[in-house]
């Protein structure tokens, strides 16, 4: 039987952990070098990790977002799960309890680039998007809005991470 996963906020000593699990689930080094430079630039606001048996097996970030001449906002990503757990909802309980804390911490609306069989179960969707412009605007570009507010509309300025 599977050990349950225990959702924390990820510590200074996880960051090999995740490091090493990013790029195994992405396949790839560019989420992984996103995480540095979101950190390395002071952009990161909150990590979680999933832990298993003393293991990571999951990961997500939320980074903040400007929005030109007008408070900012909150984005989400990259999110990696263990390919060996996917699909054991431990992706769920990373963006489920980080949603929760970004929304008990003040954040207006918290935006997403991802998979549109996901994040729309969070209450994800297009339409919060629309007042907004930002390169990545298109139909995997999400928003979830917690309460009315500013920001409403504007330029998302995406943290140096994402490139130009």
């Amino acid at each position: 039987m599977m050990d349950k996963a225990v959702v924390r906020v990820a510590l200074k000593t996880d960051k090999p952990a995740i490091q090493e699990l990013t790029t195994r689930a992405f396949g790839q080094e560019d989420e992984a070098r996103i995480i540095r430079r979101i950190e390395t630039d002071g952009d990161a606001q909150l990590q979680l990790v999933a832990e298993m048996g003393g293991r990571i097996v999951g990961h997500v970030m939320f980074y903040s977002v400007g929005v030109r001449e007008k408070l900012g906002a909150i984005g989400l990503g990259p999110m990696s799960v263990d390919p060996w757990v996917q699909r054991e909802r431990i992706g769920t309980m990373l963006v489920n309890a980080g949603l929760t804390m970004m929304r008990d911490g003040g954040a207006p609306i918290v935006f997403v680039l991802g998979h549109d069989w996901f994040y729309p179960r969070f209450g994800f969707n297009a339409q919060a998007t629309e007042p907004f412009t930002s390169i990545y605007k298109g139909p995997h570009f999400f928003g979830l809005r917690f309460r009315h507010g500013p920001p409403m509309s504007g330029e998302l300025i995406f943290p140096r991470a994402f490139g130009p």
